[in-house]
């Protein structure tokens, strides 16, 4: 009866991805390719859902009562359909919300483990306290649904308060004086400091590029004796702690902090193989495979197979080939880092310190294949432990405008893990800047491959309250809907969509994936790169 009453109140809602359901399914029966009816599924981000209530902690979405029902569950379901589950938000007295704004986790498992089979589900906020969760089918046997509320909307409003709350992380840059033997400490700022007058300050700023830096001047030094810079961990999570008040840290406690919601019914369900005719062969990645489908897939085993596009798995051997007489550059954070890493180790690359700069060493070259691999942190803010160099850190669009460019360059680029704990407004300029020299580069070399990765889920630290507040998983979430935003539509860019093979992964969430997902998503960056090649010992095209 429970089930029947959640039916007729999906049933009411306007949901535009019922109408897209409507339109896979017909698809389907006119034997087009049913792959790419599934770009329909992902729409383009709409806006979040505010909550404007005071928090009230007995109204807070609470796990154990919220209700999570599969929709139309005694229908026959094939590989190639889409699975639509619905769940009513309800507080811990078991009414229901009338709010939304909860940050959920939806994931497909198959029950076969030999099968090793796992994707991500995708989550319509309706804004009422009632979501509707769209599972793609994309193997045959029994599978399993797996929802976490990872925050409800009460914390998720706590997260986006501290989050664009300016300057609370703390950061240190050195002065050293001509001699060195003057050397002063001063704190820097990632957004302007009203508290402080400009005569005290050392603006390193550049509006250009949307870039701000600002320090505190030392005494008897002139702000161009800066000489290096770190972040202070310990002060940025006691600075994020007093944010935050006695009943708001509740949120970020059990039973609201991550926890698998109970599937109703909670048997698996049969997946059986496809009726209709499907297509033997996806297309090739090229450059006009949007995001939008691009981040459709599964995990099979250790490998992630793309719904879209031909994903294909790269020996080294085919690596080579593919980067043959290449420049690849990275810059980015170190999640970019274990790709020039993975490059470094596979190609191989080899690093010569006594001929290279810094930018090569967790790359370098391959003279036989003529390949050249260099990598860079991109600009502040750097959310680095140990002192590092200022002038190192330049930031993207500086690069993009500074490289040549051309048909043999590939450009990779990560920025998300150090800007999670920032206003959003940050990193979203900072990318308008980064498509806008990537703009220019197109124009003055045309050929140029540019690719931006998004984020991922990461570890928390033993549940530790700072951790979420600066690196939550809805924060990187934010960021990557916001890369989403500004390179949906840009033929120049090719966003590779990292967040769902995240969110269904086999192994635990980290900040550094292990070489399964690292390897995977290097596939997906050269399946772009070489959507077509030659097989050197057949001497036909592989597609």
């Amino acid at each position: 009866m429970a089930s029947a009453r959640m039916y007729a109140a999906f049933t009411t809602i306007p949901d535009q991805r019922s109408m897209i359901w409507d339109k896979y399914t017909t698809d389907r029966q006119d034997g087009l390719n049913p792959l790419l009816s599934k770009l329909r599924l992902m729409e383009p981000p709409a806006k979040p859902c505010l909550l404007n209530q005071s928090l009230v902690l007995d109204q807070v979405t609470h796990p154990k009562y919220t209700k999570v029902v599969v929709l139309n569950r005694d229908r026959l379901y094939h590989k190639g359909d889409v699975l639509t589950v619905g769940v009513v938000a309800r507080n811990k007295e078991g009414r229901t919300k009338t709010y939304g704004g909860d940050f959920f986790r939806a994931r497909l498992i198959s029950s076969d483990r030999s099968l090793q089979a796992s994707s991500a589900g995708h989550v319509t906020d309706h804004c009422n306290g009632t979501y509707t969760l769209l599972f793609p089918l994309y193997w045959s046997g029994n599978i399993s649904i797996k929802i976490q509320l990872v925050h409800p909307s009460e914390a998720v409003k706590v997260l986006r308060r501290v989050r664009e709350t300016p300057n609370k992380r703390v950061f240190y840059c050195s002065f050293v004086g001509v001699k060195k033997k003057t050397s002063q400490q001063r704190q820097c700022f990632t957004s302007a400091n009203p508290s402080l007058p400009p005569n005290q300050l050392c603006d390193f700023s550049k509006h250009e590029v949307n870039g701000t830096w600002i320090c505190e001047r030392p005494k008897k030094l002139p702000c161009s004796a800066i000489s290096m810079c770190r972040w202070d961990g310990d002060k940025s999570r006691a600075k994020a702690l007093r944010l935050v008040s006695p009943d708001e840290r509740k949120l970020f406690q059990k039973p609201y902090l991550e926890v698998e919601l109970q599937v109703d019914p909670k048997e698996p369900i049969r997946v059986l193989e496809t009726e209709l005719p499907t297509p033997q062969h996806l297309p090739a990645c090229t450059g006009n495979t949007r995001e939008s489908g691009d981040s459709l897939g599964h995990w099979s085993g250790k490998v992630w197979r793309s719904s879209v596009c031909n994903v294909r798995v790269f020996t080294k051997e085919d690596i080579q080939r593919c980067l043959a007489n290449k420049t690849v550059y990275m810059q980015g954070d170190s999640t970019i880092r274990q790709w020039s890493e993975y490059l470094q180790e596979n190609v191989p690359l080899v690093y010569d310190n006594r001929t290279m700069d810094f930018t090569a060493r967790s790359g370098g070259d391959n003279s036989q294949w003529n390949i050249s691999v260099r990598k860079r942190f991109h600009g502040f803010p750097a959310q680095l432990h140990n002192w590092n160099f200022f002038y190192k850190y330049i930031y993207t669009a500086d690069m993009l405008d500074s490289i040549p460019g051309g048909p043999d360059t590939v450009i990779g680029l990560s920025l998300w893990s150090h800007f999670t704990a920032e206003p959003l407004e940050m990193i979203r300029s900072r990318l308008y800047a980064i498509r806008g020299a990537v703009h220019r580069l197109m124009r003055r070399s045309p050929g140029t491959q540019v690719f931006v990765r998004t984020g991922t889920t990461r570890e928390h630290r033993g549940g530790k309250l700072e951790f979420y507040l600066l690196g939550s998983d809805w924060l990187a979430y934010q960021i990557t809907e916001v890369i989403r935003e500004v390179f949906r539509a840009d033929p120049d860019v090719v966003v590779l969509d990292t967040w769902d093979m995240s969110v269904c992964q086999s192994g635990s969430d980290y900040i550094h994936p292990d070489q399964t997902m690292v390897g995977s998503q290097l596939n997906r960056l050269l399946s772009h790169i070489c959507p077509n090649w030659t097989d050197s010992k057949t001497g036909k095209t592989v597609i």
